[in-house]
């Protein structure tokens, strides 16, 4: 595989609205999201608290002989997140919704800052942000699906949080929050799905899995990574992608992500879900170069919902087909929303997420 194709597996790391904004686990506090936090108009707070994690399953790798090399206990990790528990103007606290983000990788609670402040008087708002580079080095952390659903359920657990009302879910942060779905520690009741990851390696991000395997491997040894990024921006520059050096290292990030997804695995969790009859709204975009229409459409018929249910919207968002709400199961299709449907079309996924919180 040509490294141009690589790159463009972690292209959509480097819109504007997909920036990493944590640099030595720190937010840069000139965000959109820092300057709503320190609003009068919000009820949210920054919050940051210390978990330990994954020992176990790291003690169940060696003994299956995962990987080569592996941490000896658990790993340390300080999480940020928002929570606007305390400071919503809310009357019963106790009945409130509880809504958890789970962003894709990279990401921070930052690409929730609309929908979270749209429902701020609504219900409780949780996102944390998820591992990334700055933590540890390529190959201690893999960012696997289970390492991410320990790491949230030992997130959640440290918060006292067990029962879930909706997941609010994008990209590749659909993984982690199947495994939680099935986890009998926590009760979540449904799932708010954002131009999610799919069940197959028909997505535009997965088509050449094989050799990006090869390269994320390869960069989890340290000589071999520190020879790649010195050597990036002559090759970025050679292969005409336009991107900046300081991103390298998100496009890994990205890459390892999905190397180390349970993508097959995630088929029977949906159908599972389907059976179940779990409440899920699920919106995406025809134009997402990460997902593709078509992986997106699979997913849908998946669910058990044919094209004639699927609420279609134009490129301004304009709806020009109203589906059906398959009983528990709400299809949005939107010709341009890019990987980011919720933030291109704000208005429209607020509402439909609001109305979708109303019904459970």
């Amino acid at each position: 595989m040509s490294l141009k194709k690589f790159m463009e597996f972690g292209m959509y790391s480097f819109y504007p609205g997909l920036r990493h904004l944590r640099v030595n686990r720190k937010v840069f506090p000139s965000t959109i999201f820092h300057r709503f936090l320190s609003s009068e108009l919000n009820s949210f707070r920054e919050y940051e608290v210390n978990i330990k994690t994954c020992g176990d399953l790291y003690r169940r790798w060696r003994k299956e002989r995962k990987f080569k090399s592996l941490p000896n206990g658990d790993l340390n990790f300080k999480v940020t997140y928002i929570d606007n528990y305390k400071n919503c103007d809310i009357k019963s606290k106790s009945s409130i919704p509880v809504i958890v983000g789970i962003h894709g990788a990279p990401g921070s609670y930052n690409d929730f800052y609309g929908l979270a402040s749209y429902l701020q008087d609504k219900a409780r708002i949780i996102v944390p942000n998820l591992p990334d580079f700055s933590f540890y080095k390529p190959g201690v952390f893999r960012f696997s699906t289970e390492e991410k659903a320990q790491f949230l359920k030992d997130f959640l657990a440290e918060i006292s949080v067990s029962r879930i009302d909706a997941l609010v879910l994008h990209s590749s942060g659909i993984y982690p929050a199947l495994r939680l779905c099935f986890d009998d520690s926590l009760t979540i009741k449904s799932l708010i799905m954002l131009n999610v990851a799919t069940h197959n390696f028909d997505m535009k991000c997965t088509r050449h899995i094989k050799q990006m395997r090869k390269i994320v491997v390869a960069c989890e040894n340290p000589l071999l990574l520190k020879i790649l990024q010195p050597l990036a921006p002559y090759l970025l520059k050679i292969a005409k992608i336009p991107i900046r050096i300081e991103n390298v290292m998100d496009t890994l990030l990205s890459a390892t992500t999905m190397v180390y997804a349970d993508i097959p695995q995630a088929k029977e969790s949906f159908i599972h879900l389907s059976l179940k009859g779990t409440p899920i709204l699920y919106a995406f975009s025809n134009d997402d170069k990460v997902i593709g229409k078509k992986a997106s459409y699979d997913l849908t018929n998946l669910l058990g919902a044919s094209n004639d249910d699927i609420y279609i919207y134009d490129k301004d968002g304009i709806l020009i087909h109203k589906g059906r709400e398959c009983s528990a199961l709400k299809v949005m299709s939107f010709e341009e929303g890019s990987h980011y449907v919720f933030k291109k079309h704000a208005d429209i996924i607020h509402k439909a997420v609001e109305d979708f919180l109303d019904k459970l």
